[in-house]
């Protein structure tokens, strides 16, 4: 792994996007009648959600699902993925790792994610401009671990699949990956991510 090298690319949410304060989401799920493991579990895996991310319903329709779930009104639903998301922090050690790499690689940010992704991560964090190529499985129109996901975007990256390396928290994307022909290594932490790809990258 390494010889020809061309491009990176990393997973968002648990990799660059992560919970840092999880106290919002336990005052929310508290006020919802649930838990934070199960309104999480709801907002993330359910069918509207999985729907969402491969763009055949808005964010919207999603989120309002899930507040009918929890018997809450669903007008503003913006205003709760604002309290949803609160707790969450870009991890600005990794992304500043990540574009020092961008002297020698190109460098890919895929992500699952709900229509609308983009504009809405980008108000609030402002960091997917950092990388060359991103791609929302919304805007695929299919998603990780589907393999169709990873060779649309080594092409849009203009690098070959087998040149590429893919780093995701899901030990499935990262099995997704390499039957798609890709490198892939799963994300567990920071710093033992940096010096995996430090080792990789000095060869």
């Amino acid at each position: 792994m390494g010889d020809h090298l061309e491009a990176i690319i990393f997973d968002m949410g648990g990799v660059f996007l992560k919970t840092i304060n999880s106290h919002p989401r336990e005052l929310m799920a508290l006020r919802f009648g649930t838990t934070r493991k199960e309104l999480e579990s709801f907002t993330f895996s359910s069918d509207t959600s999985i729907r969402s991310e491969i763009g055949e319903i808005t964010d919207q329709e999603h989120w309002q699902t899930v507040l009918r779930k929890f018997n809450q009104p669903v007008e503003n639903y913006l205003l709760i993925y604002d309290e949803f998301f609160s707790g969450d922090a870009i991890d600005k050690k990794l992304l500043d790792f990540a574009v020092s790499l961008k002297s020698k690689y190109r460098i890919g940010l895929l992500s699952n994610a709900w229509m609308n992704a983009r504009q809405l991560l980008e108000d609030r964090f402002h960091f997917i401009d950092k990388f060359d190529v991103s791609l929302f499985s919304y805007e695929a129109r299919f998603r990780k671990p589907d393999p169709k996901i990873f060779h649309l975007m080594t092409k849009k990256m203009g690098v070959k699949p087998d040149n590429t390396l893919f780093i995701d928290d899901s030990s499935v994307n990262v099995v997704g990956a390499i039957s798609a022909g890709l490198q892939s290594i799963q994300y567990e932490n920071t710093q033992s991510l940096i010096k995996v790809i430090g080792k990789i990258t000095e060869r």
